[in-house]
């Protein structure tokens, strides 16, 4: 008898703890029709609903009871998401369901042109597409820039190879990074660099010569050695401009560094 009383105490707590969680879940609630469940990235900086969340992913209205409504709001913070919660009650979200209804629905076009700046919504794919051996520069979150080869993404974490030692940046670090999504290539441009690189080491061996005035063939020999070094630098002169050349991309991981960014 005493055991059965123990289960039932337990079936018992059981249900006072869980039901009225399950009250709390509410019923889903669309927005407007055009809008449908979820208010998504796109829609909230179009319609201007939250503009106070910074890195705004979606968001869902449920109604609790027929006065209470909870907004669950989902944010990015680095790569990760988060949910933070917001009660409304049901005129607020009525008048917010009538000023979204008196706006023009939002179009494929602006859509695009809103995804372009929410570059929050992919870090981690960011992180992943940049090229191995690529040159690039983080802020980290102590103000400093760290610069360096590109190693690895890998845990949420890149590898740089900097002049002194190889450094690993957690993602949760890294305020913004600097890097070329694209090197270019002016293969027209080779002749020219390389000639002028062969000129130039001939020139500064030629000015040895004058120098040190040596025999006719250790002369000569010192002639091509400035050639053959001039061509071999003018081949990472041609490959740092390219580099130098190339578009910088600036991607920022924080609302204060996305900020600055696209004023």
């Amino acid at each position: 008898m005493l055991n059965c009383w123990k289960i039932l105490h337990k079936q018992i707590l059981i249900l006072v703890v869980i039901l009225p969680l399950m009250a709390q879940e509410g019923e889903i609630i669309q927005l407007t029709k055009h809008i449908g469940f979820t208010l998504d990235a796109e829609e909230n900086q179009y319609y201007e609903v939250f503009t106070d969340i910074p890195n705004f992913e979606s968001a869902q209205y449920f109604e609790i009871n027929p006065d209470r409504i909870e907004v669950r709001i989902s944010f990015v913070e680095y790569t990760r998401i988060k949910v933070s919660r917001r009660v409304l009650t049901l005129k607020e979200l009525t008048d917010l369901q009538f000023r979204l209804n008196q706006m023009p629905e939002i179009t494929a076009e602006i859509r695009l042109s809103f995804r372009q700046n929410l570059t929050y919504l992919r870090t981690k794919e960011v992180l992943e597409n940049i090229p191995t051996g690529q040159y690039v520069a983080v802020k980290h979150s102590n103000g400093k820039w760290i610069k360096g080869t590109l190693l690895s993404y890998r845990k949420e974490r890149l590898l740089l190879q900097t002049p002194f030692a190889v450094k690993q940046i957690p993602i949760t670090k890294m305020e913004r990074i600097t890097y070329r999504e694209k090197i270019i290539k002016r293969p027209e441009w080779k002749l020219n660099i390389y000639g002028l690189a062969a000129v130039l080491g001939f020139g500064l061996m030629e000015s040895w010569n004058l120098q040190t005035n040596p025999a006719w063939g250790p002369k000569w020999h010192n002639r091509f050695t400035g050639a053959i070094l001039g061509l071999i630098a003018g081949a990472e002169v041609y490959d740092t401009s390219m580099i130098l050349l190339s578009k910088k991309t600036q991607f920022g991981l924080t609302p204060a560094e996305l900020d600055k960014l696209n004023r």
